[in-house]
């Protein structure tokens, strides 16, 4: 019976479609990464209070925790035109006023390295290759108690870029970027109801930041079709040249601007020092070989606020500087709110960020006393992800020459970046078997489907299907001592196709201006993480 029981469990959890979330616990505890993160009904020491709070009552007396992961991250992206595009059916070439062609990132790829943002700083790259992620807490079980209490600091969501060199083909989808969650105090306990069941819980403080600089093109016909124009006139590549004729009455010569020309790059920094959140756990373990437990992470809603910089190129500047000056341009200008040319602008700006809420459950099931099966089950809310928000103080020149065509997304205030993120389940699956009193080994395996969907893929998140595999050993020293060593490895490769386009990167129409500085191109993305992690666990 009781095999039986082991088979219809397992067989409950592996069917059905494997999906995972976006990110989701890619990089807190080593214990966790080596069973793909299945440890709900085997929770990690300290780091229950992610995991299960519930899995606090297994720890006895004072203990200290420190854990730290060594991160290996490559992103990297490749842009090329399509295959057969600009041949007609008779194979002669045809003549396109955007022509795809002419893009000069056409062919060219580019790598980033890893940043970290620091509060109140901002966004700091990280030359070495390995990026070091420490996290430590503390425990206390009273003589006698019922309840175990801990706080721990880690980061539940970290993630950045920098993208190095003037000339870098992905700048257009973030020079630098960063989104992180730094949590820094998470008072939480433990309680033992009976020998079989535990509950628990974690009030979380946290600082959620989120950093980005970008530079901006549009990738157009009707910039196309003004950059026709000058040529025509013969502006001269340097603002302010050309024959310009129809001068007092309209200029186009006072910049050159065009598809494949920057408009400017957005620097914006944002940050909320104390979100609020708090997670939940039950753990049931009716025998020594079966074990059940679920937990689930609250939402955060957050207010976020801090600086933008907009600085336009010269050429941006200078050309709207002059058109307005000029006798219609001014009229037009005047009528739909087009760019005055100043060379900079700055401010305040605000936008409302959700920490999606996540629930999880697991079993763990032993045979032999030796073997262990650990299986999860997760499910994190990211359609609460349908778009980014950012409100600024004042109407800005880029947003008010954007808007025109994409009256939804634009306003001369404000911007919304669609996500249309969807909320996927996900598995994780454990192994651990008992080489000796002393010595524990561990294989994972977490397949990831990625909660973005195909019409929103971009560089900026490049993380599409991937299968993460670990593996690690648990050591312990003594009775007081435990170590935990890991290695994991995650690799994700995208490709997106101009005739099957994404509207967050590659899509061309005529309304697509904001979101599609790739338009028309095949781009490739890959990304790559593998990390090595310790966590040293004792009583004190």
């Amino acid at each position: 019976m009781r095999f039986l029981f082991i088979a219809f469990s397992v067989l409950v959890v592996l069917t059905g479609k494997a999906h995972a979330q976006l990110g989701q616990s890619m990089l807190i505890d080593p214990k966790a990464l080596s069973l793909g993160n299945a440890v709900t009904a085997d929770p990690p020491g300290i780091n229950s209070i992610h995991y299960n709070p519930a899995g606090l009552t297994k720890l006895d007396g004072r203990q200290i925790s420190v854990s730290l992961l060594n991160v290996v991250l490559k992103s990297s992206a490749s842009f090329d035109i399509p295959e057969g595009y600009g041949v007609d059916e008779n194979g002669n070439e045809t003549n396109e006023l955007l022509d795809f062609r002419d893009d000069p990132v056409v062919g060219q790829d580019g790598e980033a390295i890893a940043g970290a943002y620091i509060p109140h700083v901002g966004i700091f790259p990280l030359h070495l290759p390995v990026l070091a992620l420490p996290n430590g807490g503390i425990s206390i079980n009273p003589p006698g108690s019922k309840f175990t209490f801990a706080t721990a600091a880690y980061m539940p969501m970290v993630a950045g870029f920098v993208k190095e060199g003037t000339d870098h083909p992905g700048r257009y989808q973030a020079k630098e970027l960063a989104l992180q969650r730094l949590t820094y105090l998470s008072p939480s306990f433990g309680y033992k109801v009976n020998d079989e069941f535990s509950v628990g819980a974690s009030f979380l403080l946290s600082h959620q930041g989120f950093a980005i600089e970008q530079d901006a093109r549009g990738v157009n016909i009707l910039m196309a079709a003004t950059e026709l124009l000058q040529d025509a006139f013969g502006c001269a590549e340097t603002g302010g040249g050309g024959n310009d004729p129809l001068v007092p009455f309209i200029s186009l010569c006072g910049g050159r601007v065009g598809p494949y020309r920057d408009i400017g790059t957005l620097t914006m920094k944002l940050e909320n020092s104390m979100s609020t959140s708090y997670n939940l756990g039950m753990l049931w373990e009716p025998t020594d070989w079966f074990a059940w437990g679920a937990s689930y992470q609250s939402e955060a809603k957050d207010q976020l606020s801090g600086d933008f910089e907009m600085e336009y190129s010269r050429e941006f500047a200078g050309f709207f500087s002059q058109f307005r000056s000029s006798i219609f341009g001014a009229i037009i200008g005047a009528m739909f709110q087009l760019p005055t040319g100043t060379p900079k602008e700055t401010g305040y700006v605000t936008t409302e960020f959700t920490y999606p809420q996540h629930f999880q459950t697991g079993i763990k099931l032993r045979f032999f006393d030796r073997l262990q099966i650990n299986v999860d089950a997760g499910w994190t809310d990211y359609d609460e992800w349908d778009y980014f928000y950012f409100e600024f103080d004042r109407q800005l020149d880029f947003l008010n020459a954007a808007k025109i065509l994409a009256p939804g997304e634009v306003t001369g205030s404000t911007l919304k970046q669609f996500l249309n993120y969807e909320s996927v389940w996900s598995y994780g699956f454990g192994l651990e078997y008992q080489l000796s009193s002393r010595l524990t080994a561990r294989l994972g395996y977490e397949p990831r489907q990625t909660s973005i969907p195909d019409n929103r893929r971009n560089v900026m998140a490049p993380l599409g299907f991937a299968e993460m595999y670990g593996v690690g050993f648990g050591y312990r020293w003594d009775l007081d001592t435990e170590i935990d060593l890991s290695l994991s490895f995650l690799k994700s490769e995208e490709y997106i196709y101009a005739d099957d386009p994404s509207g967050s990167l590659n899509q061309d129409c005529l309304t697509c201006i904001v979101a599609n500085p790739y338009a028309g191109l095949d781009v490739k993305t890959e990304l790559s993480v593998a990390a090595a992690g310790i966590t040293f666990r004792t009583k004190f």
